[in-house]
């Protein structure tokens, strides 16, 4: 007795996904270490300018840490425009997506294709090809037409 074929909606994990996922988790680490660093650097301006601590208590004079906020933040954006560089033309050279109404059969992309196009109804024979280890081909034939297979019984 054979058990009826099984379709699994397993969709494989994308490189894609994961490349976003990093990059987005950069960023974030990006924007915190920005905004640390413009906390000190506001710090640094408070401490010289209303509790008088000198132009140097914190290392280096509120210019240099200015000068060094905006060095971090240019590095920041060009991170940032070559992982969205990077990010797109991943995303350009992936394979397309599969839709919400894909199929899967045994993890395997079922692709369909149905002779003659367009016609719904009737009886199809249906023919499974392996084209390779992700993709199924499901070649539909129409046996009987529409109508054909459920005429009227001759009265006697």
């Amino acid at each position: 007795m054979t058990s009826p074929v099984a379709f699994h909606a397993v969709e494989p994990p994308s490189s894609v996904d994961a490349v976003r996922r990093r990059y987005l988790t950069l960023m974030k680490l990006f924007l915190i270490v920005t905004i640390l660093f413009l906390l000190w650097v506001v710090v640094v301006g408070m401490g010289i300018g209303i509790l008088e601590l000198g132009p140097n208590w914190a290392v280096l004079s509120l210019e240099t840490w200015i000068f060094i906020w905006c060095g971090l933040i240019a590095l920041f954006i060009v991170c940032e425009l070559l992982f969205y560089a990077h990010y797109t033309s991943k995303a350009r050279m992936a394979p397309e997506e599969p839709s919400a109404e894909a199929e899967y059969l045994h993890g395997k992309r079922v692709y369909v294709f149905t002779f003659p196009p367009g016609v719904q109804g009737g009886i199809f024979s249906k023919t499974y090809i392996t084209i390779d280890q992700q993709t199924v081909l499901r070649l539909r034939t129409l046996m009987i037409p529409p109508g054909a297979a459920w005429k009227e019984a001759p009265k006697q």
